[in-house]
């Protein structure tokens, strides 16, 4: 290893940084910057190797997990200060294998951590990424348009044209907003829902996360995908209220008439005064890069669109993280019990629905076994290896993201699903109910009204205390799965018209222990019910 400052060490577990300061600093991996980073805002205090935690010796930055799971081989780490000063350098192995590792995505596409903590394709290394984002959102402007609704640059985006007519460096996807005509959140809230079915018949893929926030997806000339926020606003009183988090003071004046920027040599519309919206965004400094910037939102601000607007995004980006990080490990090709057991016990060819499928291996097997299956998920992200599985064995899969806290997609799934599937018919639903809120089992089971009328049956599994008779805990907000009543799902259940068939009881360790379960205390208890709808 070399030293360039003693304020810096690197060693084969992470980054030692021996003051305090608050400056950021870019780590580098064989030349590549893959990260910048604040030591206070990731760090633990002490020096590991000196035995201390105190906080005398500074701050201590391990590899991010997702970095220590990727990373197979011996890579050059270099730290440098964000003047370019090159403060530390050497060697470090990561993992089992003997080569040179590199920091790629399973299709060799480069990869940096993103400003929200998350591996991505930073637009600094992705030209055709560029391009396709142009492109969409050249084309989103125009359909919004067309829809009576006049959309700017924002965020990051409107940042990187302002401050550098083009794309900030760790960018990953592009943000749009505009403000509504309306007074009324319910008439914005209506007002989006129309977009999104001009948008939807202009033929562009459109995600539904809050009552006035679009994600576009948006895919590049190498078929990877890409996001295009779209965020939805309205003057409340002499405040402009904008998705993500903005309730302040503002002027219309400000805003409207909307004026033009150039953004990679393009050009878009912005805000009239778009230093404004910045500095509302981003605080008096936006002019200077910082790539750790992090949104110190309002929480009075953000509590008040909450409840106007939002949820129906309930832990999605917790999902998204788990995913992602699963989707780069070699995906279980065995199913799990309660796959076995639908299949031990439904006819030979009976459709199966599997609600929460994850990694999709139940329902690739389930598909392998002769089952025409669906398989839905709040995000599909680690789903890929078993959907390209089945595409090439032939099996009768598909897959679709549903959001079960959305009420419009459950109805509208569950009508085309109750029209489309002829003969016997199952849903599994393995450790959803003890991952959901009881807005989303009321979706579940509503869908299951839909589709299992007649004689099919429901299959859940999850996760309960281990006395029965136990109070429940409130789950741990990082958790995403916990313990739930049994009692409780019942009674939703057949709130939705539901009968139960059976529920037993076992202890999950004895053949599959999930999750963090097996750091609980009291360890949990594992139970399964059967539903039917006459």
């Amino acid at each position: 290893m070399t030293e360039h400052r003693t304020r810096v060490r690197i060693d084969p577990a992470g980054v030692h940084v021996a003051d305090d300061s608050s400056a950021y600093l870019d780590l580098l991996l064989d030349g590549r910057r893959v990260w910048s980073f604040r030591p206070e805002a990731v760090g633990d205090q002490g020096d590991p190797a000196a035995g201390d935690a105190d906080g005398a010796t500074g701050w201590w930055v391990a590899w991010p997990k997702d970095f220590e799971q990727l990373l197979s081989g011996t890579v050059t780490v270099a730290v440098r200060d964000h003047g370019g000063d090159l403060l530390a350098e050497g060697d470090v192995r990561f993992g089992t294998g003997s080569g040179r590792a590199a920091l790629v995505d399973r299709d060799g596409n480069e990869l940096v951590m993103g400003p929200k903590g998350r591996l991505t394709r930073s637009f600094e290394d992705d030209a055709v990424g560029r391009e396709a984002l142009l492109g969409a959102a050249h084309t989103v402007l125009a359909v919004m348009h067309t829809a009576g609704i006049e959309g700017f640059l924002a965020y990051g985006t409107l940042l990187g044209a302002i401050r550098e007519g083009t794309f900030i460096g760790h960018d990953d996807d592009v943000d749009l907003g505009y403000v509504s005509h309306h007074r009324a959140p319910a008439d914005v809230v209506r007002e989006s829902f129309r977009l999104e079915r001009t948008l939807v018949r202009a033929g562009i893929e459109v995600e539904r996360y809050s009552g006035a926030g679009l994600k576009v997806h948006v895919a590049d000339a190498s078929g990877a995908r890409r996001g295009l926020d779209i965020f939805g606003g309205f003057w409340d009183g002499d405040r402009l209220a904008l998705l993500g988090e903005i309730h302040q003071p503002f002027r219309r004046e400000w805003i409207e008439p909307l004026g033009t920027a150039t953004l990679a040599g393009e050009t878009f519309p912005v805000p009239a005064h778009p230093e404004r919206l910045l500095e509302v965004m981003y605080g008096p400094h936006w002019r200077t890069p910082d790539p750790t910037f992090s949104f110190d939102d309002d929480a009075a601000g953000r509590q008040y669109l909450g409840n106007l607007f939002r949820g129906i995004r309930q832990h999605r980006n917790g999902w998204d993280r788990w995913y992602a990080g699963i989707a780069r490990e070699r995906p279980f090709l065995k199913p799990h019990h309660l796959a076995r057991v639908l299949h031990n016990e439904m006819e030979d060819g009976a459709t199966v629905i599997d609600v929460g499928c994850g990694r999709a291996q139940d329902a690739a097997w389930l598909a392998g076994h002769g089952h025409p299956t669906v398989a839905l998920d709040y995000s599909l992200l680690a789903a890929g290896f078993h959907l390209r599985r089945a595409e090439e064995h032939g099996w009768p899969l598909r897959a679709a993201s549903l959001n079960f806290l959305d009420l419009r997609q459950v109805l509208a799934n569950g009508a085309r699903l109750a029209r489309e599937i002829e003969g016997p018919r199952a849903i599994l639903a393995r450790h959803f109910v003890d991952a959901t809120t009881p807005r989303a089992w009321e979706g579940l089971f509503r869908l299951g009204s839909m589709v299992l009328r007649g004689g099919g049956r429901m299959y859940l599994e999850f996760f309960g205390e281990a006395d029965p008779g136990a109070d429940i805990e409130p789950p741990d907000p990082e958790d995403l799965v916990w313990r739930v009543d049994p009692a409780e799902i019942e009674e939703a259940a057949r709130a939705a018209g539901a009968e139960v068939e059976r529920v037993v009881t076992f202890d999950p360790g004895w053949f599959e222990l999930t999750w963090k379960a097996g750091e609980w205390d009291p360890k949990p208890r594992g139970y399964r019910m059967v539903l039917r709808w006459a």
